[in-house]
């Protein structure tokens, strides 16, 4: 059990760091045509024709690669109002199935999501100013959703051998007078 679990972390970090870079290239990549824009417009009076286009592809890349990130980091959005006032075991089987059903749906979109990537790559369709194939930029659609439901299995894993509640592999579930350590962060 304790290779499984060595197994698991080892793995995790690893794509952490992958996801971490990527978010990170994302998110500078989006400032510097953002800037670059900018400055060629007010500069130069010329506008970057492509620039709307990968602001856009970018954001996709940043929603779909945040769901793991978040999900790894125990930060997706929960309401808590009724499980703040139930007992610790029930808040866990609680937890539990919210994880199990969220891991389904993000597996469920990720089949579909893979399905509709077949078919716009049999389209050939491609982006308008770039001309970079959509099927090739959508790829981290189906990736991000399977990511995200790899992440969600790990913690309905981490919650069914461990003590305690956990919203990850990694990140237990706190009351509201723990302090955040920060672990979780970018």
């Amino acid at each position: 059990m304790r290779r499984l679990a060595a197994w698991f972390e080892r793995g995790d970090q690893g794509l952490a760091h992958v996801e971490r870079w990527l978010i990170a290239l994302c998110v500078l990549g989006m400032a510097t045509a953002s800037i670059a824009n900018v400055i060629g417009r007010n500069v130069f009076n010329y506008s970057l024709p492509f620039t709307e286009e990968l602001m856009q592809i970018l954001q996709l890349w940043l929603t779909f690669l945040g769901i793991s990130y978040g999900a790894r980091a125990g930060r997706h959005i929960r309401v808590t109002a009724l499980l703040d006032f139930m007992p610790p075991w029930l808040r866990k089987v609680l937890l539990i199935a919210g994880q199990v059903i969220t891991c389904a749906l993000l597996a469920y979109l990720a089949w579909l999501a893979v399905d509709y990537l077949q078919s716009l790559a049999k389209s050939g369709r491609v982006t308008p100013s770039l001309r970079w194939s959509l099927a090739a930029l959508y790829a981290v659609v189906p990736l991000g959703l399977a990511l995200g439901a790899l992440q969600y299995l790990m913690a309905i894993l981490r919650n069914l051998l461990a003590q305690g509640a956990w919203l990850s592999w990694r990140t237990a579930e706190m009351d509201e007078n723990e302090e955040v350590d920060g672990s979780g962060a970018l």
